[in-house]
């Protein structure tokens, strides 16, 4: 059964409410996050372009670095995805 338009905006409603999104390590050239939503933790890295992140988490290469956008690319990468993939 395929979520409704309305039930995928609550859904995203309730987690940028409700997730918890933390600044691990930062460097000028990369950013780690935590984001924890409904007890799942994730974790990835976002990477301005051209840099060879080596470490275990995901990488995303973007130049914005900041807890807004690491709160929105979780959503749309992560999460979002998986909620489909559950249906």
């Amino acid at each position: 059964m395929s979520r409704t338009p309305k039930e995928l905006y609550d859904l995203a409603n309730n987690y940028y409410v409700n997730a918890i999104v933390e600044l691990l390590q930062r460097d000028p050239s990369f950013s780690i996050y935590q984001v924890t939503y409904r007890n799942q933790t994730y974790h990835f890295c976002i990477a301005k372009p051209g840099y060879d992140y080596t470490g275990n988490d995901q990488v995303f290469h973007f130049r914005n670095q900041s807890e807004k956008f690491a709160r929105n690319l979780c959503w749309k990468k992560m999460i979002e995805p998986s909620l489909k993939q559950t249906e």
